[in-house]
């Protein structure tokens, strides 16, 4: 009867003109059909057959049409696609090449195209383009397309983790580096006019891990005749041979830190410097630039603060186990020579007195362990080592804070400019939300006390007097996050009015460019360029783009490992560390693993359920049964290779007779 499609095509066109039109982001399911989710908390259905041309996470606009009572939306053009660059799985169906992209379960296999001359097998890893999309072609039975174009790993190889990971963060504009710089021909020593002091003759030596390369801080302690302890920082100085925006100055600053990724690192210089030239190898004479501080019997720090350019010869090399295993007077078969035995001793009293006027006058840190991933040849996970800190981490620890502030202040008192680490506590719009919440719990503190760096401290003093790790954990949620700044802002976290690095030139681009202000301090004839805002944007951006990376290949190498605790139902003992409306996250005391534990295993009820992230808390049936920093015995029910996530529930009580 309707044979004329111009006329029904207009009469279509007439009825859309008069639907309202929508702007929302898809959210695929399980099944053929979706919703389409508004930035106003809106959802509406999605019909299956629409579906085909849509992609789970493509944002687009809409016509809204309600349909007996219900809203349907209705694609109408795409905004943006949910996929452009990506990495992805290659599949084989029919003789037909797909791709299947990675982390996305939503997302259905797509057509693909592969590379001339290059064979690809199933499950090989590859980086593909997305090159049509069916909302966006004018072909009335367009299908998704992509165009594979590069072969990132075989699907064997074991280096998958580390090389998918920062092929994913490369496709979002990371720009990581997969290995270290090259190696040039050879190293010049370029020191421009400037004068070095020579403390060859003096008892410098190194505290590392016992595999450490670079090792970039020497330290030597004496005691004055007024009682005071002399401190010397000698930090190694790459500056002396990478120069101002010379071939590996761009390296460094391309690549802004070391990536000390799980089971191998990937180093910011090349490593006949960071391992060679400018470690401060024992035996070996090198150049490095120099702080001298004093430091009265009560733990402060002097005005008397010295900087120099110089030469040292580390007479010892020394790991946190033994020094420590000597200051607690364990036994163990290595014993210092009575020179290095008096300056390890007079270093750990010096250490312990500042630490006692922090805990006093600003605060200490959580003694959190440390996770290592022991990998074997096969690039598998062999095991996981915990190391807790001991007294030999906290002697460098407590030198290089020294060392740190003593160059923040000189930065600041001349310059005004460098790199500097800031955290900016409570955030201001949060005070007075933050005060209230003090004083539900029987803390009294203004809004405008939160904001100083005194108030800050002493209320992170008195939450730890308190035990009261509950309220901590609520109270860190209403901070700001540290960041980088060019100018001497504060840093509430270490209580001080300014802080920056310069300890780690070796390892971090930042701390490189701060020596070279040092040295334009100390001599007039050097000079160097001033920190602007962009520098400080890029050095965070990296910073933050190594966190993730380590987190991610950490997760994936956590999933391998604990796949057979599923089998196993082996238990473990965590700590809650966040909150969400779904459930909680756990971190796994044995191995650092972080854990997801949905509401669902925990009630057989959801709605029985209620998740106060404000509080952190979880009720169940109105009593609180989980709140933050709570400790949990849990069983690991799922490894999602895929995801890259690992599923918890609460490990059963034990039975009474076998307690």
């Amino acid at each position: 009867m309707f044979k004329d499609n111009a006329l029904l095509a207009q009469l279509k066109n007439n009825i859309q003109e008069n639907l309202p039109k929508i702007q929302g982001r898809v959210k695929a399911t399980d099944k053929s059909y979706g919703f389409l989710e508004t930035d106003k908390g809106k959802s509406h259905f999605i019909a299956p057959p629409l579906m085909k041309k849509l992609m789970h996470g493509d944002e687009i606009n809409a016509f809204l049409r309600a349909d007996k009572g219900k809203s349907q939306a209705e694609p109408i053009d795409l905004i943006a696609p949910a996929l452009t660059h990506f990495i992805g799985r290659v599949k084989q169906q029919n003789n037909k090449l797909y791709v299947v992209a990675d982390n996305a379960p939503q997302i259905k296999p797509i057509r693909a195209k592969g590379i001339t001359g290059q064979p690809l097998n199933e499950d090989d890893w590859v980086h593909a383009t997305l090159t049509r999309h069916p909302l966006s072609d004018d072909a009335e039975n367009a299908s998704f397309y992509a165009q594979i174009n590069h072969l990132i790993a075989p699907a064997n190889d074991s280096n998958v983790p580390w090389l998918v990971t920062l092929a994913q963060h490369n496709v979002k504009g990371a720009n990581l580096p997969s290995q270290a710089p090259t190696e040039p021909k050879l190293w010049q020593m370029d020191d421009q006019p400037l004068n070095r002091i020579d403390l060859s003759d003096r008892l410098f030596f190194t505290i590392d891990g016992e595999k450490t390369q670079d090792m970039d801080d020497a330290i030597n302690i004496s005691k004055l005749s007024n009682g005071n302890w002399q401190l010397t920082i000698a930090i190694a100085d790459p500056s002396a041979f990478v120069l101002p925006d010379s071939e590996y100055d761009q390296v460094a600053k391309q690549r802004g830190y070391t990536h000390y990724l799980p089971g191998r690192n990937i180093t910011m210089l090349p490593a006949s410097l960071s391992h060679d030239l400018c470690s401060l190898v024992a035996g070996q004479r090198r150049p490095v630039m120099l702080c001298q501080m004093e430091i009265t019997l009560r733990g402060s720090l002097t005005d008397k603060i010295e900087f120099n350019a110089g030469w040292i010869t580390s007479s010892y090399r020394l790991n946190y186990n033994q020094v420590s295993n000597f200051i607690e007077q364990n036994a163990s078969d290595w014993q210092p020579e009575q020179d290095l035995a008096l300056a390890l001793t007079t270093l750990s009293e010096m250490a312990f007195a500042r630490g006692i006027w922090r805990a006093k006058n600003r605060q200490l840190f959580d003694d959190r362990a440390d996770y290592r991933f022991e990998i074997d040849q096969n690039n598998q996970v062999a095991n996981i080592r915990v190391e807790h800190h001991g007294i030999a981490n906290q002697m460098v620890e407590e030198s290089m804070l020294l060392a740190n502030i003593c160059g923040a202040r000189l930065l600041k008192s001349h310059l005004n400019n460098g790199v500097f680490n800031t955290h900016p506590g409570i955030d201001p719009d949060r005070a007075a939300k933050a005060a209230t919440l003090l004083k539900e719990h029987h803390y009294v503190y203004s809004k405008e006390h939160l904001l100083t760096i005194g108030g800050y401290c002493q209320l992170q003093r008195e939450l730890i007097s308190r035990n009261d790790n509950t309220l901590n954990a609520r109270v860190r949620k209403l901070q700001n996050y540290g960041t980088i700044s060019e100018q001497p802002l504060p840093h509430f976290g270490l209580g001080v009015e300014q802080y920056a690095t310069w300890t780690s030139p070796i390892r971090k681009y930042g701390d490189l460019l701060n020596h070279r202000l040092i040295k334009s301090i100390i001599s007039e004839s050097y000079q160097a360029t001033s920190i602007v805002e962009a520098d400080v944007v890029l050095l965070k951006s990296q910073r933050d783009n190594q966190r993730l990376v380590e987190r991610d290949i950490g997760n994936w190498l956590y999933v391998n490992y604990l796949t057979g605790a599923v089998e196993s139902k082996q238990q473990f003992n965590g700590t809650i560390f966040n909150i969400n409306r779904a459930g909680f996250m756990a971190k796994l005391h044995d191995n650092g693993a972080v854990v997801f534990v949905p509401t669902s295993n925990l009630h057989s009820d959801r709605k029985a359920c209620k998740c106060d992230t404000e509080a952190g808390q979880i009720t169940i049936n109105g009593e609180v049964c989980f709140s933050l920093n709570d400790q949990v015995n849990l069983v690991i029910t799922q490894a999602n290779v895929q995801k890259r996530s690992l599923i918890a529930t609460i490990a059963p009580a034990q039975d009474q007779e076998q307690e």
